[in-house]
């Protein structure tokens, strides 16, 4: 009998020393934490955005808020913003290609629209540049086909990357011989340079890069390139 009692005590004694050595809950890892030197990462598991769904990731990054260069580093509030904005844009200056006698754009000239307001600013630009030259805007020339169509868009780390519809080169007026790819690509770089995420551009034609015979637009070009 008492043999059975030293017995029973040993199990009571292993018993409390096995309790003991659970962990509390405050030393439970928690998902994302590392257990025993793991990293806690599932990765058969898809990322999840913060509504719970799974995370789609853009096969591209679209240009959104290109903003003409003000000087001012932050945007208006929602309240403060306003209905239109003032887009410059430049077109063909039929007297300095008649002449000879360009300015300090070459052979464009500027003209400014106010229209309404978008985020995707460098698009609204270019497609007025598409429409031409309006009445009452001067002695000025269109630098693309009305025909011409925006297939592609985006803006990476400065750069434009433009791509237009074979209509550019095949149009019945589209920019022909060197002086017009010259003022065709005046007309594009100084347009779109003047929004503060563009720094260079590179126009490509159904994907390709763009080639009137006379050029090839093989890399970006800023304003210091033309």
């Amino acid at each position: 009998m008492r043999r059975r009692k030293i017995w029973l005590a040993l199990l009571a004694l292993l018993c409390f020393i096995a309790a003991s050595c659970v962990p509390a809950e405050d030393d439970t890892a928690f998902p994302g934490e590392a257990v025993d030197g793991e990293t806690g990462e599932n990765l058969d598991e898809e990322p999840v955005d913060a509504a719970g769904g799974p995370e789609e990731v853009p096969e591209e990054v679209e240009e959104t808020h290109a903003q003409p260069q003000t000087g001012q580093s932050s945007e208006p509030s929602e309240a403060e913003t306003p209905h239109t904005l003032k887009l410059t844009l430049y077109f063909s200056d039929l007297e300095a290609i008649e002449t000879g006698a360009t300015g300090q754009t070459g052979y464009v000239k500027a003209v400014t629209r106010e229209l309404p307001n978008t985020k995707a600013v460098l698009r609204l630009a270019l497609q007025e540049l598409i429409k031409g030259p309006q009445p009452g805007e001067g002695n000025l020339g269109r630098t693309l086909p009305a025909e011409t169509r925006i297939l592609g868009l985006t803006i990476d780390h400065g750069v434009a990357v433009i791509n237009f519809s074979s209509d550019l080169l095949t149009a019945a007026d589209s920019p022909g011989g060197s002086l017009g790819g010259t003022v065709f690509r005046e007309s594009i770089v100084y347009t779109a340079t003047q929004f503060s995420t563009v720094d260079a551009v590179l126009v490509q034609v159904d994907g390709e890069p763009y080639s009137d015979g006379h050029y090839f637009w093989d890399k970006p070009v800023g304003r210091n390139e033309l």
